[in-house]
């Protein structure tokens, strides 16, 4: 809790107001907009798994799968007028990994919940 207070301390002290209200508008536009294709992935990540798991694919083995499907992407998907670069999949894959790792270790029949 203290590191908590320490950090926040940090912030009020060396980080303007202005900066910190840009950051609050970006960081709630981002959650906003992102949701449903957040949503939309975790589908997908959980489709894949589960045809996986059913094909007899370990752990490690799957979790590889899953981060080589994901570097892949960027090669395989190219929509008209994208505006940001493949390379940006590489913020998603600890994501994708940890909804992959769920996913493989669930033994709920759906697990369609975003974590």
């Amino acid at each position: 809790m203290a590191q908590m207070q320490t950090a926040r301390a940090n912030i009020a002290s060396h980080v303007s107001a202005e900066r910190t209200l840009q950051f609050d508008v970006a960081l709630h536009d981002a959650i906003t907009t992102s949701i449903e294709s957040m949503a939309d992935l975790h589908e997908a990540v959980i489709d894949c798994v589960r045809s996986l798991r059913a094909a007899g694919i370990g752990p490690v083995q799957m979790i590889l799968a899953m981060k080589a499907c994901t570097l892949d992407s960027g090669g395989r998907y190219h929509p008209e007028h994208d505006e940001y670069p493949a390379t940006n999949v590489d913020l998603l894959i600890d994501q994708i990994v940890r909804w992959s790792i769920a996913e493989y270790y669930n033994n709920a029949s759906d697990s369609r919940t975003i974590s």
